[in-house]
């Protein structure tokens, strides 16, 4: 006959429970850890990639810093350093009298006498430091007093110098029968004081409108 022994202690209810649930949390904590190596994997992929972008722009920084200092190394030298106060001071004529073409034409139209008309206006900016604009205008009118006495008010004018007729011929007109044409030039220095003409036009009024 044989007897058998089984001197191990009968598990109790918790350890056949605790039995039970280890297999499954096992395999939960395995996802878990997969799941999160996958999460830590894919984190160190983006920061490896932020940190390659933060190179490049570090690098592009430090490229930009050294033109700016070749730049400014090439703005030392005498010639560069006449440009740039030649260009400086040409802006700055510029900002200083910056002229339009409907404030010269309107300039011109009140010295016109009643017969005489603007058909034609064009204005050349300075080119250099110093320069004065550079006004090439057309008059047509029914005399040629009309055209004398805006000739001699435009000589009069304290911001147009050096008056000059290229051009003076007849047209006749339909509607208005025989015409004369006018085509000069001028220098043109906007911003001038206008009291001195204004002075006197107030001395001479019947100079400014033959007609009457």
């Amino acid at each position: 006959m044989r007897i058998t022994l089984n001197l191990s202690p009968a598990a109790s209810i918790h350890d056949r429970y605790a039995m039970a649930w280890a297999v499954p949390a096992t395999l939960v904590g395995l996802v878990a850890l997969v799941l999160l190596g996958r999460a830590s994997l894919h984190e160190y992929r983006d920061y490896r990639g932020f940190q390659g972008q933060l190179t490049e722009v570090q690098t592009r920084v430090e490229d930009l810093r050294n033109q700016e200092a070749a730049i400014r190394r090439k703005l030392d030298y005498p010639a560069n350093r006449k440009l740039l106060a030649e260009s400086q001071f040409v802006n700055q004529l510029i900002d200083q009298r910056e002229v339009s073409l409907a404030e010269l034409s309107a300039r011109l139209a009140g010295l016109l006498p009643d017969d005489a008309r603007l058909t034609g206006l064009a204005l050349v900016s300075p080119k250099k430091p110093g320069d004065d604009y550079s006004v090439r205008m057309g008059i047509t009118a029914r005399d040629e007093e009309a055209l004398e006495t805006f000739i001699n008010d435009l000589e009069d004018a304290p911001d147009f110098k050096d008056v000059a007729i290229i051009n003076q011929g007849f047209q006749e007109d339909i509607s208005q029968g025989q015409q004369v044409n006018l085509v000069g030039t001028a220098r043109y220095l906007p911003g001038t004081d206008l009291a001195t003409e204004k002075t006197s036009a107030e001395e001479s009024p019947s100079n400014r409108k033959s007609g009457h």
